[in-house]
Order: structure tokens, then C-alpha cells, then sequence
């Protein structure tokens, strides 16, 4: 693959690269870059995080050396559970992942964040940052009131900048709520004698009521990947989808991401009377069909969820051989499928 095909692979579904000019030397140089994305493993993996392990998977396609770090210090750091269950969590996520179709390097933070000298390169990075600017870095992500929050979560970011240095990589992604952190990065890891990272950002995913960003703990604006395929029918069902609008229309964005962002075509199931089968080989021509009126919410919606759950198969498959693995959501209030007797 030649490096133009490799960079178009690499930048789609995203919404930011920082920076193209870097980008392009690491594909023009490397034969083998590497990637991450780093995951709080606090709740159930839903069309968000979907959305990067898919650009994960591209990066793989591209050449990339993927690694996945599940952070359960960072976890802990953020007031999201205790580290026990945090790690009976990562298996889940990992399950996940692999279920998925990613193959990369599985890495829990805790296996090199604890020794004397990365804690020593925390202590550096501590003083090149004032107090103000790590709690700016994290105002997307920490948990909890800004008048509670705790100087944990002013060490969080430092040490998300310094796991970049650590893990040996070329590139940072996440989505749009980390690149506070990731020009953190950039700014200070030079300070202390490393590299700064290329970052790309990929766009948050919508809540399927529309507006905000999905949330786990509400679980009518997403559902998570395990799902059964009735959960997910009703959820998309369901979802903000008004007649010819495009713009923040979530169904739209599960067909632009999931779909054809990975190379799949979208067939829709009507009637005759409503102008019979049709299928979408690219989301310029659903997004231009839905938009001028010709295509129906209900039949769109109808549509994009069939693909999702035959896409969403293995994931079911995988929890139906080995349920165990759900039971540190159930700890959390979320109950196994019904697939799962």
C-alpha cells in the first residue's frame, strides 16, 4: 500500500490530525509506526468507544503497530472503582476488543506506571506543568464536580503524556475530549527531554436521543456492543432521526462510522409502493438520499440496525461462551442480555 492510500486510511473517520506535516514523515520514514489508544475500563464499551477501536483497526490496515493500553491506575485516579474490579473489568474489554477483530498489544498501565523511573519522570513533568493547566487538560474527563476534584486527577494527565514516552509511540489517538491532554503532551514532554507525539482525534459520537455524547450511564443514548440484537433494533429504533436531517442525526453517524467507514455497503429493505430495495455503496449518496427526502427515517433505522447486529455477532457469540466476563457490569447495575440464561 502505497503511503497516500495508507494516510487516506489512516485519517478517515477522524476529525483532527496534529500534526499532517508529522503525520506524513512517520508514513514516509517508518515501516512499522506505532499507535494506542488508552481506555478507562469503567463501564460497558459502546458506539464511542466503538469508534476508535474501529480507527484502531485502520491503523492496522495502515501499518501501524497497535498497542491498547487499558489504564486502570488512571481508572482508579479518576474516582472510577477500586482496582480489583477495575482489572476483572479489562478482561471484559479485551474480550471485547478481540471479538472485534483487533490484534494488538494489550497493555495494563500499572505493569510499568509503578517503577522508580517513570515516577521520577511524573515528578519532572510535575514541575514543568502548573495546577492550573493540568485542570484545564482535564475538564472533559474528570469525574465529578470541578470543586471536588481531587490532585489525582491533576496527575492523571501528566501521566497520560508520559504513557505516550513509555509505551515507544508514534502516535496518540482519542477522541475530541483528549486533546486537551494531548497538547499537554506535546508542550511538556519536550521539557523533559522526549519526543511530542503526532495526536489524531476522531468526532465524539451522539447520544442517539441526539445533542450531547453518548453516556454509559444512561443507557437510552447508546447501547453497549454486547447488546442483544433486540436491545439494539429498539435503542436505533428509537433514536433522534428526524425526517431530512442530517446534521447531529446519530443514525447517520452509525452508518457513516460502522458501515461505510469499514468498506461495507448498506442495503435497506422497503416495499415496493415506497420504491423497493436499495442499496448505499458510499455514505455520500445514503447522506444525499436521506437528506432530500427520498429515504424515510423508519426504513433507514430499520436498515442500519440489521447491519449493526449481524455486524455485532461475534461480540454476542463471545459473551454467550463465556458470560463470567459480564459479571463486573452487573456489579454496576447493568444486566446480562437476555441471550445469556
Amino acid at each position: 500500500m502505497d503511503t497516500k492510500k495508507r494516510k487516506e486510511l489512516v485519517l478517515r473517520n477522524t476529525e483532527e490530525v496534529v500534526t499532517e506535516e508529522e503525520l506524513d514523515e512517520i508514513l514516509e520514514t517508518k515501516d512499522k509506526p506505532s499507535c494506542y489508544v488508552g481506555y478507562e475500563t469503567s463501564g460497558p464499551i459502546h458506539l464511542g468507544t466503538w469508534l476508535s477501536i474501529r480507527t484502531l483497526i485502520d491503523m492496522q490496515k495502515a501499518g501501524f503497530e497497535v498497542k491498547v493500553l487499558f489504564a486502570d491506575l488512571h481508572t482508579y485516579l479518576n474516582k472510577k472503582g477500586e482496582m480489583g474490579w477495575i482489572r476483572d473489568m479489562i478482561k471484559y474489554w479485551k474480550a471485547t476488543f478481540e471479538a472485534l477483530g483487533l490484534e494488538a498489544d494489550f497493555i495494563n498501565g500499572s505493569s510499568f506506571q509503578e517503577n522508580d523511573e517513570y515516577f521520577h519522570d511524573l515528578l519532572e513533568m510535575s514541575l514543568n506543568t502548573t495546577i492550573n493547566r493540568g485542570t484545564r487538560s482535564m475538564q472533559e474527563v474528570a469525574r465529578g464536580e470541578k470543586d471536588s476534584q481531587s490532585i489525582s486527577q491533576i496527575i492523571y494527565p501528566l501521566m497520560q503524556a508520559l504513557d505516550i514516552e513509555y509505551l515507544d509511540l508514534d502516535v496518540a489517538i482519542g477522541g475530541m475530549e483528549q486533546r486537551k491532554i494531548h497538547m499537554l503532551a506535546r508542550e511538556v514532554l519536550p521539557k523533559i527531554g522526549y519526543d511530542k507525539p503526532c495526536c489524531i482525534h476522531h468526532p465524539l459520537v451522539v447520544s442517539l436521543k441526539g445533542g450531547n455524547k453518548m453516556s454509559s450511564s444512561k443507557p437510552e443514548t447508546m447501547f453497549p456492543l454486547h447488546a442483544s440484537s433486540e436491545v439494539i433494533k429498539e435503542r436505533i429504533n428509537g433514536a433522534y432521526c428526524p425526517q431530512e436531517e442530517v446534521e447531529g442525526n446519530p443514525v447517520l453517524q452509525i452508518a457513516k462510522f460502522h458501515i461505510f467507514g469499514s468498506d461495507d455497503i448498506l442495503e435497506i429493505e422497503r416495499p415496493e409502493k415506497y420504491g423497493g430495495n436499495i442499496v448505499f455503496r458510499k455514505y455520500e449518496e445514503l447522506e444525499e438520499s436521506f437528506g432530500n427526502g427520498d429515504l424515510h427515517p423508519a426504513d433507514l433505522k430499520k436498515g442500519v440496525a440489521k447491519k449493526v447486529v449481524e455486524t455485532l455477532e461475534p461480540v454476542r457469540k463471545k459473551f454467550k461462551e463465556e458470560p463470567e466476563l459480564l459479571e463486573p457490569l452487573e456489579e454496576i447495575g447493568h444486566k446480562k442480555p437476555d441471550y445469556i440464561s
